[in-house]
């Protein structure tokens, strides 16, 4: 099908259109195996994690600044985007097998025909997209929290976040508008439906070529990537920089100072201090690992748009390598998506308390003995204090 290209920027030639469930039935079957083997657990194992990190986001210590909208955000839509995968991949492998009418998901499957074939990975795709630029909007807000800590001390608020996340939300739903109002069409005869339109799915025409060619690859992969690379960077040189002044030498407790009799009597306000500039210490870290395990898991898919580029330059048609080379790309979308979740859990610390109780548990069972457990050390006591008395503006 190469030969049709004709020229390099056409307005109506064939691209290389080719898809595994049409033209290679082997390669579409083996794809399947993998998603039940890989896909299936990944994703169910990453939505049970999600559902914990956001029971933890609504937990005390509460968070009271913008972050709390920001990871809010991520977590929704780690959720989000572990579900329409799933939908994706499997409920037309699901209908394959459905399709007489005394079938058990014969109505089910008659919508997915009908309505949710063509529009499920493009909703999928959407959702990948608002993900992407969600992590890239808080690397950004990292940066700016850790650059100017007192001017984001008093504007970093949650309805400045919201208003954020509204903007870049109707700048991801505009851009990919296209793929829903130019690619797919509603058919009432003989039957009501959506189909995809021929011309800008299957042909190569001047919008398939500038938008999924150029704008797709660069606002979806690259612009975003180079985003959380500078600004992640920025964040760490920040921290060094200011690692005499803010995070390492906080020496609130002087030895002088020794007649301090109330548990809480060091939170006011020295304490305080002391554990809010250790919970941005913690945040700060755990937002640069989500964004550096984003770009270590989703570098595949910068490989895929070179890929892609070639195969165009080249006007050749996609292998069964790069078939598997985009499955994989997936399935390792799922797993940072997944991971996110743990990392959110040691960001709020509740990790360590969970280990804390669980160990203090199993000993006393194996023990069997009636003497209560050894009490913290007293600065363990003072900061579990001003983690319960104060909200984190992190």
């Amino acid at each position: 099908m190469s030969d049709n290209y004709g020229l390099f920027f056409p307005s109506h030639s064939m691209v290389c259109y080719h898809e595994p469930r049409i033209h290679d039935h082997e390669l579409y079957f083996q794809l399947r195996n993998l998603n039940l083997l890989l896909l299936l657990p990944i994703a169910l194992i990453g939505i049970l994690c999600n559902a914990c990190a956001m029971v933890s986001l609504y937990r005390p210590p509460k968070i009271t600044s913008g972050v709390f909208v920001y990871l809010k955000a991520l977590l929704l839509l780690d959720a989000l985007m572990l579900t329409t995968t799933l939908a994706a991949e499997f409920f037309p492998q699901i209908c394959d097998q459905h399709h007489a009418k005394n079938h058990t998901f014969y109505k089910p499957c008659m919508l997915e025909r009908r309505f949710l074939k063509y529009t499920m990975p493009r909703v999928e795709i959407t959702i990948h997209t608002l993900h992407v630029w969600t992590i890239a909007t808080l690397s950004a807000h990292r940066y700016w929290k850790i650059s100017r800590p007192m001017i984001a001390r008093l504007q970093d608020t949650v309805s400045r976040a919201r208003t954020m996340l509204i903007v870049m939300f109707c700048m991801v739903v505009i851009f990919r508008l296209p793929i829903f109002l130019l690619e797919l069409e509603i058919r009432s005869y003989p039957q009501l439906r959506i189909n995809k339109r021929i011309a800008t799915t299957e042909i190569l025409s001047t919008y398939r070529f500038v938008y999924h060619s150029i704008l797709d690859p660069l606002f979806f992969n690259i612009v975003p990537f180079l985003w959380m690379c500078i600004f992640s960077l920025l964040t760490l040189y920040e921290i060094y920089k200011s690692r005499h002044n803010t995070y390492q030498h906080l020496a609130f407790d002087h030895p002088k100072q020794t007649n301090v009799t109330h548990p809480l009597a060091g939170c006011f306000p020295k304490k305080a201090e002391l554990i809010r500039q250790k919970q941005e210490l913690r945040a700060t870290f755990s937002i640069v690992a989500i964004i550096l395990l984003y770009l270590c898991f989703h570098s595949l898919k910068l490989f895929a748009v070179g890929r892609k580029w070639q195969l165009l330059v080249r006007r050749e048609c996609p292998t069964r390598k790069d078939y598997y080379h985009s499955h994989l790309s997936d399935v390792l979308s799922m797993i940072s998506a997944s991971v996110n979740a743990f990392v959110f859990i040691a960001f709020t610390n509740r990790l360590k308390k969970y280990i804390r109780l669980l160990l203090r548990k199993t000993s006393r069972t194996l023990s069997n003995s009636s003497d209560p457990p050894m009490s913290p050390k007293t600065v363990t006591s003072y900061e579990s204090g001003c983690n319960n008395h104060f909200n984190l503006n992190i």
